[in-house]
């Protein structure tokens, strides 16, 4: 039987699917997708790290904003605080930040973790690790030290108490004095914790979220009530997971919680938890590492992907760390995958995801396709099918327009054949003869400024 074929994807809004085997796939849904975004419907520049202009020359690992109100001056008086891979810190004014100082005498050894607070009608910032304890920081000079306070992990204001979790067995969280974060003696009056001690294991994150105080722990989510008086306090489990839940990954993201765990992406919109984004299959290789953060309506994670053996950008510089990046509009639905970028933290500074990397850049995550102005490697995969047909076909035409260079390469179980087709402002053709039962496309560039659309492959089946 002959004929011809003709093969169009119209637009790439059903994006990639990693869940299924690509013989199964449509042919409108890629296998592949890095570094582009197809919420357009056209292949554009995807999400890249581009220079913030925090604390340029310094080795950065983590930042966090400090929102400040001065009332002497009655303006805003925001900074930027920056800690570096050795642990010390850097503060700078948000609205002039090369105005650089160092905090004399003190290193933050691990992961810091950062909360802003009024206390005694000021602002402040309490920082706490599990090495060096927990410090408060006005803004001004130095930050002192609270002797009394637990190890802690991580913390959460609500209601006027600061909850938190902490080193050691990890079964319990704690809670400071009502209106003073800084009061940790255990009493009616002040401070005390709440023992978990089920089969949902170690308790490694607070927040407050609609209410009430959310613990999330090694395999499930916990919720603690606590209005006024800690004797009026209660607990209720609601949510067993069945894989480990990455802690660094639980991010507030307004009317839902997003959280990595073992099995995929969850949205936890405070009674219950379901999956989201389950065609990312098991792309996210290891969710140790990986970190998320909430800005401008989006949920960022950076995570450990799966690599195929293929090395995108600067991934073999760490391997096991977050070569990976998704960016997920919790709104819209829509989502990009970039990866070739070695991220170590994400933090929201003023409605902006910024984003430390593994030289110790801090970078603004937008859609410039790149890496510190560098051009980071683009893919989308037309998966290999018989098209509905099982005889042979030869591909004649490849159809495409491209405002950039790119390289298409037609792949068969057998060979692979690539042309190389230059950016213009309209539809290109190009003649070929590349035959299989089954047939895939590759659509690759190192280009930014990218806009595909509308490849389509015209064919001849059998007859030859």
């Amino acid at each position: 039987m002959s004929g011809n074929v003709t093969v169009k994807i119209s637009n790439f809004t059903n994006g990639v699917n990693y869940r299924y085997d690509e013989s199964v796939l449509p042919l409108t849904t890629a296998s592949e997708c890095y570094n582009f975004d197809f919420s357009s419907g056209a292949l554009t520049d995807g999400y890249g790290i581009e220079d913030a202009h925090f604390f340029n020359g310094y080795s950065i690992k983590s930042v966090f904003h400090y929102k400040k109100f001065d009332h002497e001056s009655g303006q805003y008086a925001d900074q930027i605080i920056g800690v570096s891979s050795a642990g010390e810190v850097y503060v700078a004014p948000l609205n002039n930040p090369s105005q650089i100082s160092k905090w004399q005498g003190i290193k933050l050894s691990g992961d810091p973790t950062f909360v802003n607070y009024r206390l005694y009608g000021e602002d402040v910032v309490i920082i706490s690790t599990p090495n060096e304890g927990m410090l408060v920081y006005n803004g001004v000079g130095e930050p002192y030290f609270v002797e009394s306070a637990p190890t802690i992990t991580s913390m959460a204001l609500h209601y006027e108490r600061l909850f938190v979790t902490t080193t050691g067995e990890k079964n319990s969280v704690w809670f400071s004095d009502d209106l003073d974060p800084t009061n940790w003696d255990s009493s009616l009056d002040g401070g005390g914790f709440i023992q978990m001690l089920d089969e949902r294991g170690a308790v490694n994150r607070v927040i407050s979220y609609l209410g009430y105080v959310y613990a999330f722990r090694d395999y499930g989510i916990t919720r603690i009530t606590a209005y006024g008086d800690q004797t009026d306090f209660s607990v209720s489990n609601l949510f067993v997971s069945s894989g480990k839940i990455y802690p660094k990954s639980v991010v507030n993201c307004g009317d839902r919680v997003i959280f990595l765990a073992e099995d995929g992406l969850y949205a936890f919109d405070g009674v219950s938890a379901s999956k989201i984004l389950s065609h990312l299959g098991d792309l996210i290789k290891k969710g140790e590492s990986a970190v998320g953060a909430y800005a401008n309506g989006k949920y960022y994670l950076a995570f450990n992907r799966e690599q195929n053996g293929e090395i995108v950008g600067n991934e073999r510089a760490n391997e096991s760390g977050n070569n990976g990046l998704l960016v997920y509009d919790i709104n819209g639905g829509e989502y990009a995958l970039s990866r070739g970028i070695i991220v170590s933290s994400i933090a929201s500074i003023d409605g902006t995801a910024l984003a430390c990397d593994e030289t110790g850049r801090v970078g603004k995550i937008s859609k410039c396709g790149s890496i510190f102005s560098i051009p980071l490697k683009k893919k989308w995969s037309l998966p290999k099918s018989d098209w509905g047909k099982q005889e042979r076909k030869t591909v004649r035409q490849i159809s495409i327009f491209t405002a950039t260079d790119i390289k298409v390469t037609l792949i068969s179980d057998k060979r692979k054949s690539t042309v190389n087709i230059k950016g213009k402002s309209e539809v290109q053709k190009r003649r070929i003869s590349f035959s299989g039962r089954r047939i895939g496309l590759d659509i690759e560039t190192n280009s930014v400024n990218v806009n595909v659309s509308r490849p389509t492959l015209g064919a001849s089946v059998g007859g030859f």
